[in-house]
């Protein structure tokens, strides 16, 4: 029987031209597919953050139930004092609460936590990509790198204060159960009062004009201008004094007083202490607060 030869030197791999074809096919399918996966990343950061938001403001009833209907403290001022304040702290960029998530785990300094049974993640949108190093007191975490601890924020027209600071806003004394005076309601500072001339609420019981339906009470707030975890808005001039964010492909997480919550999105992404658009501005306007007092 004759048996057949192989040559040796002959090799069936792929020419350079056939790798250039695969390749470049490779190139196309990845271009087709990576905005599609990560359309659907930012819708699943868009579900966790609405969320993460209908738990909270769970939190904010159960907590309003259990105290004569008054919403929590929110007195603009980043107070880490037990008892004054609904989310202690400040938490901006470069702020000592930005990587400190012990505040928020400590029910005296953050008086929602009961009702959310200890998670502090809830605090934060999931698409706030903020990392740094861990700021708070546990050994465990010393030098590890963490997520941010809050990108949430409390409409300043919404909560209570206490009757030390109410009016002066300069220091804190006696029970928080007097309505907030949404001090930049105005656009100067400590201008506004009590429904005088722009309504804030401070028992859910009584929302006022606006109606449960259409008063927001926490947003995710831009975190160049982050600080402590009142969102303060002016009324009167089309300008952002603390901006909202646009975490999700420029939008960001709402929540209203009824419990709903969406994703919103801006026509022109928010700055601090700039101009905003008209549009964007009248639809924040609309549901921060409402006149019904008199101008001084």
């Amino acid at each position: 029987m004759q048996r057949r030869r192989t040559d040796p030197m002959k090799w069936y791999g792929f020419t350079l031209l056939e790798l250039l074809v695969v390749i470049a096919i490779i190139a196309i399918l990845a271009a087709l597919l990576f905005p599609a996966l990560a359309r659907a990343k930012e819708k699943a950061q868009g579900v966790s953050c609405i969320n993460n938001l209908k738990q909270l403001m769970t939190a904010m009833t159960l907590y309003t139930g259990d105290n004569h209907e008054l919403f929590p403290p929110n007195p603009d001022d980043g107070n880490t004092i037990p008892g004054y304040n609904w989310c202690s702290g400040n938490a901006g960029i470069g702020q000592p609460q930005e990587f400190d998530p012990d505040v928020l785990a400590d029910p005296t300094r953050s008086l929602l936590i009961t009702y959310m049974g200890g998670n502090v993640k809830v605090f934060r949108c999931p698409a706030d990509r903020r990392q740094g190093i861990y700021q708070g007191s546990n050994p465990a975490l010393a030098g590890r790198t963490v997520p941010a601890a809050r990108t949430y924020s409390m409409n300043q027209a919404v909560g209570t204060v206490d009757p030390g600071f109410e009016g002066i806003g300069s220091s804190h004394s006696g029970v928080p159960n007097l309505p907030v005076s949404g001090p930049w309601l105005s656009g100067t500072y400590l201008s506004n009062h009590h429904n005088d001339p722009w309504a804030t609420c401070g028992k859910a019981s009584s929302i006022g004009p606006l109606g449960p339906s259409m008063l927001w009470v926490l947003v995710g707030e831009n975190a160049s201008g982050l600080n402590d975890a009142a969102f303060a808005f002016e009324m009167v001039d089309p300008g952002w004094l603390d901006a909202p964010g646009s975490y999700h492909a420029g939008a960001c997480g709402i929540a209203f007083a009824d419990g709903h919550a969406q994703i919103h999105k801006w026509l022109k992404k928010p700055q601090d202490h700039s101009s905003a658009n008209a549009t964007d501005w009248g639809w924040m306007q609309q549901r921060t607060s409402a006149r019904v007092g008199n101008d001084h």
